[in-house]
């Protein structure tokens, strides 16, 4: 067996964050889970790494009609709609693990 197929899907979804910044759609095809759930290990993630002095570090959603960013959003799913202009247009979040002293 690899490495690979002996790690918990968090493991694996920690690995992937600390190698590249992935997208939730990334995350859900390289780990073979669906998006929704991407959100909700992404969640639990957060808060384990952070006794490793590290942080899961996001580049925000943000509407591709105006440019509005869901900068302080807390959820880790996309938003339906800009509050800007209403438009459905979001583009992905872009998540990574990085050091908490970068």
């Amino acid at each position: 067996m690899n490495n690979e197929s002996m790690q918990t899907i968090r493991q694996q979804i920690i690995t992937l964050l600390e190698n590249s910044p992935s997208t939730a759609r990334d995350i859900s095809q390289d780990v073979g889970i669906s998006e929704k759930d991407v959100s909700y290990h992404l969640a639990s993630i957060e808060k384990s790494v952070k006794n490793q002095n590290k942080k899961l570090h996001i580049d925000p959603y943000y509407c591709l009609s105006c440019g509005f960013q869901f900068k302080k959003r807390n959820s880790f799913k996309k938003p339906g709609k800009c509050p800007g202009c209403k438009d459905g247009r979001i583009a992905q979040a872009v998540f990574k693990i990085v050091s908490k002293s970068a």
